[in-house]
């Protein structure tokens, strides 16, 4: 997943939710610019950051490693 696409799934979700950035930004004790710059790709957030955001809407961050000596 790019950063690009997580930032628009963050913001679609929070539109579903019908949230301003302003509440997630409360909720999750970030910047509302940083929260913008994260929605439009424009940041590249820590794991912890990306956490609180989404525990704010109710998701959880799935990370699948890709073993590069898995076979095809």
């Amino acid at each position: 997943m790019t950063i690009k696409k997580l930032g628009k799934d963050i913001q679609r979700r929070r539109k579903e939710l019908n949230l301003e950035m302003s509440d997630i930004a409360d909720y999750s004790n970030i910047s509302i610019s940083r929260l913008s710059n994260i929605e439009n790709g424009k940041s590249n957030p820590t794991i912890k950051t990306i956490e609180k955001i989404l525990d704010v809407l109710g998701l959880e961050l799935v990370v699948i490693a890709k073993d590069k000596n898995a076979t095809r």
